[in-house]
This record gives structure tokens, sequence and C-alpha cells, in this order.
């Protein structure tokens, strides 16, 4: 992030809910959402206990508040989805100390070999 600021450069964050991993009770057979489901399995963020919805939206609006991104890719197979995300994205992104402690749990939690998925 700090090197594409430093050039000027805009950041899309690619899949910012995860492919909503966390909703799946078992390990997924999709091999796409499995790194993402184990790596929430292991977080185990307090916010993604709270309604489907409400998660997705926490989701959207820390990665939409992190420094340096500008947009996010979210997919749906569902037409009228953009519109709940929209919804939620409404509320302006989330606060600081909501932020910090996500952030917190992933420095604790988080395994050096979680790289980003492509």
């Amino acid at each position: 992030m700090p090197l594409a600021k430093a050039c000027g450069m805009g950041v899309i964050a690619k899949r910012p809910v995860a492919n909503v991993a966390w909703k799946y009770r078992t390990r997924p057979e999709d091999p796409y959402i499995q790194p993402y489901w184990e790596r929430l399995r292991q977080l185990d963020y307090d916010f993604l206990r709270q309604p489907l919805g409400d998660a997705v939206g926490i989701a959207l609006r820390f990665t939409l508040s992190l420094e340096g991104v500008h947009t996010a890719i979210v997919g749906s197979t569902q037409p009228g989805r953009w519109q709940q995300n929209a919804r939620q994205l409404a509320a302006g992104p989330l606060p600081p100390e909501q932020c910090a402690e996500i952030r917190a749990r992933w420095k604790a939690i988080a395994d050096s070999r979680w790289t980003g998925e492509v």
C-alpha cells in the first residue's frame, strides 16, 4: 500500500468479504474458498457471529476504511446484492477503534504464511 501511494496509484481490494467463507459450518468443498474458511476459523472474529448481512457490512467497511484502498471488487451471484452492499457502505468507514481491533486480532493470530490469495 505505501508503494502504491508513493507511485500515485490506486488500490483495488479483491474479495473483500473472503467469499463469505464464515457462513459454512464445515469445510467447503470449493477449494477456492477453503483458505479463507480455514483462516477465519482461526481468527474467530466477533463480528462474524452477527447476522450475515451485518458481518458482510463490517467486512466491506473495514476493507474500504484501509488507507490507500480506493475500490473493492465484490462478486455475487445474486443481482440485488450490490444494493445491500451499498446500503451497508452508506454507514461510512468503520470507527478507527473497530479497525484497530480487527487488525490486532490478525496480528495476534495470523500465520506468516498467510499471503494474499489470487
